[in-house]
């Protein structure tokens, strides 16, 4: 199974961080089995493909991706354009989109298709709110969510998916799920997995939500995790280096 260490930046990198970040990261010692996938905002894809381009053990993936091939669709990004940009990977269905922006898991369901149809690998990201946990519902909606945005989806042969679990109430708060609780709901989701015909299809299962330097060894310890989501841990090199370095 391959191992994952995505940094998400989110919207918090200029380039004058980007660039002291790949001066200082690249000096570090790359040669671990585990891929390395930078996320960066948009504007600045074609920036770090060009900083990061002469080292083979990063790729590029986009923070999103548009469920439309081309059209007036202001302040989107197509498939098109992120391939153009050299990305391998491409985010869908981050909490942050689903509960500021307001994407739905049929909005994530679209690009989903658009992504399979490409070799472009979708991280598709799931997660259940504060409230959704404290009612015991986790397991139901994590459930629904996975079928609907995998409604109607023809696994390709060979393809690889990354599915990130991130309890909403964990990113960006410092509380990071128990290594319990993450085993139980990989293992709930690898049993969701397979019960789907994937036609050889791959599936990494993450971990994603507050992941930090002192409990990435014991939750890559647990059973059915594949690699990290991280997003604000990993804009800080040597952190995101520290992490990447416990594989």
């Amino acid at each position: 199974m391959s191992k994952y260490c995505i940094a998400n930046w989110k919207m918090y990198m200029s380039k004058k961080n980007i660039d002291s970040y790949f001066e200082n990261f690249l000096s570090k010692d790359l040669n671990n089995n585990c891929n390395i996938v930078i996320c960066p905002s948009s504007i600045h894809l074609d920036y770090v493909n060009k900083l990061s381009e002469s080292n083979k053990s990063i790729s590029l993936g986009s923070q999103n991706v548009s469920e439309y091939e081309n059209g007036a669709y202001t302040g989107e990004n197509s498939l098109q354009m992120i391939k153009e940009s050299n990305c391998d990977f491409a985010i869908i269905g981050h909490s942050e989109r689903r509960q500021i922006f307001h994407e739905s898991d049929i909005d994530v369901n679209n690009k989903l298709k658009v992504l399979n149809n490409s070799n472009v690998t979708p991280i598709i990201c799931i997660g259940e709110t504060l409230e959704e946990r404290e009612s015991g519902i986790t397991r139901e909606v994590l459930k629904n969510q996975f079928k609907r945005i995998f409604n109607d989806i023809n696994f390709n042969l060979s393809k690889e998916f990354i599915i990130a679990y991130e309890p909403i109430w964990a990113i960006g708060t410092g509380k990071s799920a128990d290594t319990e609780t993450i085993y139980s709901i990989h293992k709930f989701l690898k049993n969701i997995i397979n019960e789907i015909n994937l036609n050889n299809c791959n599936i990494c299962l993450l971990y994603g939500g507050s992941v930090n330097e002192e409990n990435a060894s014991e939750i890559l310890a647990v059973d059915e995790v594949d690699g990290f989501l991280i997003g604000s841990a990993s804009i800080d090199a040597d952190v995101f280096y520290n992490i990447y370095n416990k594989f």
